[in-house]
Protein backbone atom coordinates (compact mmCIF):
# COMPACT_ATOMS: atom_id res chain seq x y z
CA UNK A 1 0.00 0.00 0.00
CA UNK A 2 1.17 3.69 -1.12
CA UNK A 3 0.89 7.11 0.95
CA UNK A 4 1.50 10.29 -0.41
CA UNK A 5 3.68 13.05 0.61
CA UNK A 6 2.93 16.37 -1.27
CA UNK A 7 5.83 18.96 -1.94
CA UNK A 8 4.05 22.52 -2.31
CA UNK A 9 0.71 23.67 -1.21
CA UNK A 10 0.04 25.77 -4.14
CA UNK A 11 -2.04 25.15 -7.41
CA UNK A 12 -0.96 22.16 -8.30
CA UNK A 13 -0.46 20.69 -4.74
CA UNK A 14 -3.28 21.40 -3.29
CA UNK A 15 -6.07 22.87 -6.04
CA UNK A 16 -4.91 19.61 -8.74
CA UNK A 17 -3.06 16.86 -6.85
CA UNK A 18 -4.64 16.54 -3.84
CA UNK A 19 -8.62 16.89 -5.15
CA UNK A 20 -7.41 13.89 -7.55
CA UNK A 21 -5.45 11.70 -4.63
CA UNK A 22 -9.03 12.58 -2.19
CA UNK A 23 -11.42 11.10 -5.36
CA UNK A 24 -9.02 8.21 -5.89
CA UNK A 25 -8.49 7.17 -2.17
CA UNK A 26 -12.31 7.35 -1.76
CA UNK A 27 -13.41 5.03 -4.33
CA UNK A 28 -15.25 2.01 -3.04
CA UNK A 29 -13.96 -0.93 -4.64
CA UNK A 30 -11.18 -0.59 -1.70
CA UNK A 31 -8.91 -2.25 -4.77
CA UNK A 32 -6.53 0.37 -5.66
CA UNK A 33 -3.12 0.69 -3.81
CA UNK A 34 -3.99 3.71 -1.00
CA UNK A 35 -2.66 3.54 2.03
CA UNK A 36 -4.94 3.89 5.26
CA UNK A 37 -2.73 6.36 6.60
CA UNK A 38 -3.42 10.22 5.92
CA UNK A 39 -1.45 12.22 3.29
CA UNK A 40 1.43 14.61 4.18
CA UNK A 41 2.19 18.31 2.74
CA UNK A 42 4.89 20.44 3.35
CA UNK A 43 5.53 24.14 1.57
CA UNK A 44 7.87 26.50 2.63
CA UNK A 45 4.75 28.78 3.76
CA UNK A 46 2.96 28.03 6.75
CA UNK A 47 -0.21 26.42 5.64
CA UNK A 48 -1.08 23.89 8.53
CA UNK A 49 -4.32 25.48 9.13
CA UNK A 50 -5.90 24.95 5.40
CA UNK A 51 -3.68 21.39 5.16
CA UNK A 52 -5.63 20.33 8.40
CA UNK A 53 -9.05 21.25 7.00
CA UNK A 54 -8.37 19.50 4.04
CA UNK A 55 -7.78 16.43 5.97
CA UNK A 56 -3.92 16.20 5.56
CA UNK A 57 -0.87 15.49 7.81
CA UNK A 58 1.20 19.30 7.90
CA UNK A 59 5.21 18.73 8.33
CA UNK A 60 7.28 21.30 10.01
CA UNK A 61 10.04 20.23 7.05
CA UNK A 62 11.32 17.81 4.23
CA UNK A 63 12.81 15.86 7.35
CA UNK A 64 9.82 16.18 9.35
CA UNK A 65 7.86 14.64 6.56
CA UNK A 66 10.16 11.35 6.12
CA UNK A 67 9.23 10.33 9.80
CA UNK A 68 5.54 10.51 9.34
CA UNK A 69 5.51 9.42 5.46
CA UNK A 70 7.75 6.33 4.86
CA UNK A 71 10.00 7.00 1.93
CA UNK A 72 9.91 3.32 1.81
CA UNK A 73 6.06 3.02 1.35
CA UNK A 74 5.50 6.52 0.16
CA UNK A 75 5.01 8.13 -3.60
CA UNK A 76 6.20 12.13 -3.48
CA UNK A 77 3.97 15.00 -5.45
CA UNK A 78 6.54 17.71 -6.27
CA UNK A 79 4.61 20.36 -7.26
CA UNK A 80 7.03 23.54 -6.54
CA UNK A 81 8.28 25.76 -9.23
CA UNK A 82 10.86 24.00 -11.31
CA UNK A 83 13.64 26.53 -10.38
CA UNK A 84 13.96 25.13 -7.12
CA UNK A 85 13.45 21.29 -8.13
CA UNK A 86 16.89 19.80 -8.18
CA UNK A 87 17.65 20.90 -5.11
CA UNK A 88 14.63 19.78 -3.79
CA UNK A 89 15.12 16.37 -5.75
CA UNK A 90 18.53 15.82 -3.87
CA UNK A 91 17.27 16.55 -0.30
CA UNK A 92 14.34 14.03 -1.10
CA UNK A 93 16.60 11.57 -2.28
CA UNK A 94 18.76 11.98 0.95
CA UNK A 95 15.70 11.11 2.65
CA UNK A 96 15.34 7.61 0.63
CA UNK A 97 12.02 8.79 -1.09
CA UNK A 98 12.62 7.25 -4.72
CA UNK A 99 8.94 7.32 -6.05
CA UNK A 100 8.62 11.02 -7.31
CA UNK A 101 5.60 12.64 -9.47
CA UNK A 102 7.26 15.41 -10.48
CA UNK A 103 4.81 18.70 -11.93
CA UNK A 104 5.41 20.04 -15.58
CA UNK A 105 7.95 21.58 -16.73
CA UNK A 106 10.33 19.14 -15.15
CA UNK A 107 13.39 21.93 -15.36
CA UNK A 108 13.81 25.00 -16.44
CA UNK A 109 16.45 24.72 -18.74
CA UNK A 110 18.68 22.27 -20.10
CA UNK A 111 21.51 21.69 -17.39
CA UNK A 112 18.53 21.50 -15.04
CA UNK A 113 17.35 18.38 -16.75
CA UNK A 114 20.89 16.76 -17.00
CA UNK A 115 21.12 17.52 -13.53
CA UNK A 116 17.74 15.74 -12.74
CA UNK A 117 18.81 12.97 -14.99
CA UNK A 118 22.60 12.66 -13.62
CA UNK A 119 20.33 12.97 -9.85
CA UNK A 120 17.72 10.10 -11.00
CA UNK A 121 20.38 7.99 -12.11
CA UNK A 122 22.81 7.20 -9.34
CA UNK A 123 20.12 7.45 -6.61
CA UNK A 124 17.74 5.49 -8.29
CA UNK A 125 14.83 7.85 -8.16
CA UNK A 126 11.56 6.58 -10.23
CA UNK A 127 10.50 9.60 -11.53
CA UNK A 128 7.11 10.31 -13.39
CA UNK A 129 6.49 13.64 -14.97
CA UNK A 130 2.62 15.16 -14.55
CA UNK A 131 1.56 14.49 -18.20
CA UNK A 132 -2.03 14.52 -17.82
CA UNK A 133 -3.03 14.88 -21.90
CA UNK A 134 -0.72 12.24 -22.66
CA UNK A 135 -3.31 10.00 -20.40
CA UNK A 136 -6.46 11.82 -21.89
CA UNK A 137 -9.23 10.00 -23.54
CA UNK A 138 -9.28 12.43 -26.27
CA UNK A 139 -5.40 12.19 -26.76
CA UNK A 140 -5.95 8.07 -27.10
CA UNK A 141 -8.62 8.77 -29.51
CA UNK A 142 -6.00 10.80 -31.88
CA UNK A 143 -3.51 7.71 -31.65
CA UNK A 144 -6.08 5.11 -32.44
CA UNK A 145 -6.57 7.58 -35.58
CA UNK A 146 -3.01 8.53 -36.24
CA UNK A 147 -1.62 4.57 -35.45
CA UNK A 148 -4.06 2.61 -38.09
CA UNK A 149 -4.31 5.26 -40.53
CA UNK A 150 -8.57 4.88 -41.44
CA UNK A 151 -7.76 8.45 -42.53
CA UNK A 152 -4.26 7.78 -44.68
CA UNK A 153 -0.82 9.27 -43.24
CA UNK A 154 -1.30 12.12 -40.85
CA UNK A 155 -0.04 15.24 -42.33
CA UNK A 156 -0.64 18.45 -39.98
CA UNK A 157 -1.48 19.06 -36.48
CA UNK A 158 -2.82 22.29 -35.03
CA UNK A 159 -3.03 23.32 -31.58
CA UNK A 160 -5.07 26.16 -29.69
CA UNK A 161 -4.23 27.43 -26.06
CA UNK A 162 -6.58 30.34 -25.02
CA UNK A 163 -7.24 31.19 -21.47
CA UNK A 164 -7.35 34.82 -19.72
CA UNK A 165 -4.58 34.63 -17.09
CA UNK A 166 -4.05 37.94 -15.82
CA UNK A 167 -4.11 37.41 -11.89
CA UNK A 168 -2.49 34.37 -11.87
CA UNK A 169 0.82 36.38 -14.47
CA UNK A 170 0.24 39.21 -11.60
CA UNK A 171 1.16 37.02 -8.71
CA UNK A 172 3.51 34.86 -9.43
CA UNK A 173 6.87 34.44 -11.54
CA UNK A 174 7.14 30.94 -11.33
CA UNK A 175 6.88 31.13 -15.06
CA UNK A 176 9.40 33.13 -17.46
CA UNK A 177 7.92 32.56 -20.36
CA UNK A 178 4.23 32.00 -21.92
CA UNK A 179 6.05 28.87 -23.63
CA UNK A 180 6.22 27.31 -20.14
CA UNK A 181 2.08 27.48 -18.74
CA UNK A 182 0.48 25.61 -21.86
CA UNK A 183 2.37 24.35 -24.09
CA UNK A 184 4.26 21.47 -22.55
CA UNK A 185 0.63 19.70 -22.33
CA UNK A 186 0.07 20.39 -26.71
CA UNK A 187 3.77 19.77 -27.32
CA UNK A 188 3.95 16.11 -25.32
CA UNK A 189 0.80 14.92 -27.71
CA UNK A 190 2.26 16.47 -30.66
CA UNK A 191 5.95 14.16 -29.90
CA UNK A 192 3.34 11.13 -28.98
CA UNK A 193 1.00 11.48 -31.99
CA UNK A 194 3.62 12.62 -34.35
CA UNK A 195 6.85 11.65 -32.86
CA UNK A 196 10.18 13.67 -32.55
CA UNK A 197 10.91 17.39 -34.40
CA UNK A 198 12.93 20.19 -35.01
CA UNK A 199 11.56 23.62 -33.94
CA UNK A 200 10.87 25.66 -37.33
CA UNK A 201 9.71 29.41 -35.80
CA UNK A 202 8.70 30.34 -32.28
CA UNK A 203 7.82 33.64 -31.21
CA UNK A 204 6.70 35.26 -27.46
CA UNK A 205 4.60 38.40 -26.46
CA UNK A 206 4.25 40.52 -23.92
CA UNK A 207 1.26 40.51 -21.10
CA UNK A 208 0.33 44.64 -20.82
CA UNK A 209 -2.46 45.91 -18.20
CA UNK A 210 -2.00 49.35 -17.83
CA UNK A 211 1.15 50.89 -17.39
CA UNK A 212 2.75 47.00 -16.08
CA UNK A 213 4.14 44.85 -18.47
CA UNK A 214 5.25 41.35 -18.40
CA UNK A 215 7.82 40.33 -20.49
CA UNK A 216 7.10 37.05 -22.54
CA UNK A 217 3.61 36.18 -20.68
CA UNK A 218 1.39 37.03 -23.47
CA UNK A 219 1.44 34.52 -25.54
CA UNK A 220 3.25 32.24 -27.52
CA UNK A 221 3.44 30.58 -31.08
CA UNK A 222 5.90 27.54 -32.11
CA UNK A 223 5.57 25.88 -35.26
CA UNK A 224 7.33 21.94 -35.45
CA UNK A 225 8.51 19.88 -38.43
CA UNK A 226 8.59 16.13 -37.49
CA UNK A 227 10.83 13.71 -38.34
CA UNK A 228 7.85 11.96 -40.54
CA UNK A 229 7.33 14.84 -42.60
CA UNK A 230 4.20 16.02 -40.37
CA UNK A 231 4.17 19.54 -39.04
CA UNK A 232 2.72 20.96 -35.68
CA UNK A 233 2.06 24.84 -35.08
CA UNK A 234 0.87 25.66 -31.78
CA UNK A 235 -0.51 28.96 -30.99
CA UNK A 236 -1.06 30.12 -26.82
CA UNK A 237 -2.81 33.22 -25.97
CA UNK A 238 -2.91 34.04 -21.86
CA UNK A 239 -4.90 37.42 -22.65
CA UNK A 240 -7.63 35.95 -24.32
CA UNK A 241 -11.31 36.84 -23.22
CA UNK A 242 -12.52 33.14 -23.78
CA UNK A 243 -11.34 30.11 -22.88
CA UNK A 244 -10.39 26.98 -25.44
CA UNK A 245 -8.08 24.01 -26.06
CA UNK A 246 -8.67 22.59 -29.10
CA UNK A 247 -6.94 20.31 -31.56
CA UNK A 248 -7.33 19.54 -35.16
CA UNK A 249 -5.22 16.62 -36.86
CA UNK A 250 -5.63 16.77 -40.86
CA UNK A 251 -5.01 13.46 -42.91
CA UNK A 252 -4.53 12.08 -46.42
CA UNK A 253 -8.76 11.34 -46.47
CA UNK A 254 -9.58 13.65 -43.66
CA UNK A 255 -9.45 15.78 -41.02
CA UNK A 256 -10.64 15.79 -37.19
CA UNK A 257 -11.38 18.47 -34.64
CA UNK A 258 -11.17 18.00 -30.60
CA UNK A 259 -11.35 19.88 -27.69
CA UNK A 260 -9.65 19.13 -24.51
CA UNK A 261 -11.75 20.03 -21.11
CA UNK A 262 -11.21 23.52 -20.56
CA UNK A 263 -10.78 23.03 -16.86
CA UNK A 264 -10.82 20.75 -13.82
CA UNK A 265 -14.44 22.08 -13.32
CA UNK A 266 -15.95 19.45 -16.00
CA UNK A 267 -14.23 16.41 -17.73
CA UNK A 268 -15.56 15.99 -21.14
CA UNK A 269 -14.12 16.22 -24.55
CA UNK A 270 -15.33 16.04 -27.61
CA UNK A 271 -13.79 14.99 -30.70
CA UNK A 272 -15.92 15.44 -34.64
CA UNK A 273 -14.08 13.25 -37.51
CA UNK A 274 -14.77 14.09 -41.09
CA UNK A 275 -14.01 11.41 -43.22
CA UNK A 276 -13.42 13.08 -47.33
CA UNK A 277 -13.62 9.41 -48.61
CA UNK A 278 -17.11 9.08 -47.18
CA UNK A 279 -18.58 12.59 -48.55
CA UNK A 280 -16.77 14.35 -46.11
CA UNK A 281 -19.59 13.55 -42.86
CA UNK A 282 -18.68 14.53 -40.02
CA UNK A 283 -19.39 12.62 -36.74
CA UNK A 284 -19.38 14.17 -33.72
CA UNK A 285 -18.46 12.49 -30.39
CA UNK A 286 -18.43 13.37 -26.70
CA UNK A 287 -15.79 11.79 -24.28
CA UNK A 288 -15.56 11.44 -20.57
CA UNK A 289 -11.82 12.56 -19.85
CA UNK A 290 -10.70 12.75 -16.61
CA UNK A 291 -7.11 12.78 -17.96
CA UNK A 292 -5.45 14.06 -14.28
CA UNK A 293 -7.33 11.96 -12.43
CA UNK A 294 -6.13 8.88 -14.80
CA UNK A 295 -2.43 9.77 -14.63
CA UNK A 296 -2.47 10.07 -11.66
CA UNK A 297 -4.09 6.76 -10.82
CA UNK A 298 -2.13 5.25 -13.43
CA UNK A 299 1.02 6.50 -11.84
CA UNK A 300 0.33 4.40 -8.39
CA UNK A 301 -0.53 0.93 -10.36
CA UNK A 302 2.37 1.55 -12.02
CA UNK A 303 4.43 2.27 -8.82
CA UNK A 304 2.95 -0.94 -6.86
CA UNK A 305 3.31 -3.60 -9.83
CA UNK A 306 6.95 -2.61 -10.18
CA UNK A 307 7.21 -3.15 -6.48
CA UNK A 308 5.89 -6.40 -6.38
CA UNK A 309 7.68 -7.78 -10.03
CA UNK A 310 4.53 -7.24 -12.31
CA UNK A 311 5.29 -4.37 -13.98
CA UNK A 312 5.97 -6.17 -17.55
CA UNK A 313 7.59 -4.18 -20.34
CA UNK A 314 6.01 -0.38 -19.37
CA UNK A 315 9.14 1.59 -20.26
CA UNK A 316 8.12 4.52 -18.05
CA UNK A 317 9.41 5.78 -15.02
CA UNK A 318 12.82 7.68 -15.68
CA UNK A 319 16.20 6.74 -15.55
CA UNK A 320 16.41 5.31 -12.21
CA UNK A 321 14.06 3.04 -13.47
CA UNK A 322 15.64 2.03 -16.88
CA UNK A 323 13.46 3.87 -19.28
CA UNK A 324 14.61 3.94 -22.84
CA UNK A 325 15.60 7.75 -24.26
CA UNK A 326 13.45 7.65 -27.05
CA UNK A 327 9.92 8.93 -27.40
CA UNK A 328 7.33 6.31 -27.10
CA UNK A 329 3.47 5.87 -26.18
CA UNK A 330 4.48 5.41 -22.94
CA UNK A 331 7.22 6.98 -21.78
CA UNK A 332 6.14 10.15 -20.25
CA UNK A 333 9.46 10.98 -18.52
CA UNK A 334 11.45 10.46 -22.09
CA UNK A 335 8.68 13.15 -23.52
CA UNK A 336 9.10 15.52 -21.08
CA UNK A 337 12.58 15.44 -21.31
CA UNK A 338 12.11 16.49 -25.26
CA UNK A 339 9.62 18.79 -24.26
CA UNK A 340 11.98 20.73 -22.11
CA UNK A 341 15.18 20.43 -24.95
CA UNK A 342 12.54 22.07 -27.50
CA UNK A 343 11.03 24.44 -25.14
CA UNK A 344 14.44 25.60 -24.33
CA UNK A 345 15.38 26.17 -28.42
CA UNK A 346 12.11 27.65 -28.64
CA UNK A 347 12.93 30.53 -25.83
CA UNK A 348 16.35 30.97 -27.97
CA UNK A 349 15.34 30.97 -31.11
CA UNK A 350 12.09 33.23 -30.39
CA UNK A 351 14.76 36.26 -28.58
CA UNK A 352 16.40 35.68 -31.26
CA UNK A 353 13.73 36.65 -34.10
CA UNK A 354 12.27 39.55 -31.26
CA UNK A 355 15.90 41.30 -31.57
CA UNK A 356 15.21 41.47 -34.89
CA UNK A 357 11.62 42.53 -35.38
CA UNK A 358 10.94 45.90 -35.83
CA UNK A 359 9.96 47.62 -32.50
CA UNK A 360 7.15 49.73 -34.06
CA UNK A 361 5.02 46.40 -34.40
CA UNK A 362 1.62 46.85 -33.30
CA UNK A 363 0.70 45.42 -30.13
CA UNK A 364 -2.45 44.79 -28.26
CA UNK A 365 -4.33 47.87 -26.17
CA UNK A 366 -3.28 47.74 -22.78
CA UNK A 367 -6.02 47.03 -19.76
CA UNK A 368 -6.49 49.87 -17.20
CA UNK A 369 -7.00 49.62 -13.70
CA UNK A 370 -4.71 47.41 -12.36
CA UNK A 371 -5.69 46.41 -9.04
CA UNK A 372 -3.01 46.60 -5.85
CA UNK A 373 -4.31 43.08 -4.80
CA UNK A 374 -3.12 41.35 -7.79
CA UNK A 375 0.48 42.98 -6.95
CA UNK A 376 1.50 40.31 -4.16
CA UNK A 377 1.01 36.64 -3.23
CA UNK A 378 2.92 33.48 -4.45
CA UNK A 379 1.28 30.77 -6.57
CA UNK A 380 2.47 27.09 -7.21
CA UNK A 381 0.67 26.78 -10.62
CA UNK A 382 0.25 22.92 -12.42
Amino acid sequence: MLNTFIVGGGRAGLGLHWPVLRKLRALPDGSGPWSPDPPVIWDVQDIREQALAEGLVPADSLAHAAELADPATTVVHLCTPPADRFATLQQLADLGYTRIVVEKPMADDIAGLEAIDMLARVRGLRLRVVSPWLASSLTRELAELTRYGALGELRSMSFTQFKPRWTRTLRSNNHTTAFDVELPHSLGVALRLAGDARITDAALTDMRIGDTVIPDMGGARLTLQHDNGATTEIASDLTSPIRERRVGLRFDTGHVVGHYPISDVDHHASLTVHDDAGGGAAARRLLFDDALTSYIDHAYQEYQAVDAGTDGASGSGGPGNGAPGGVNDMDDYAIARRVVQLLQEARLLAAAQSSRADSAAPVRPPLTGVSPALQGGADHEG
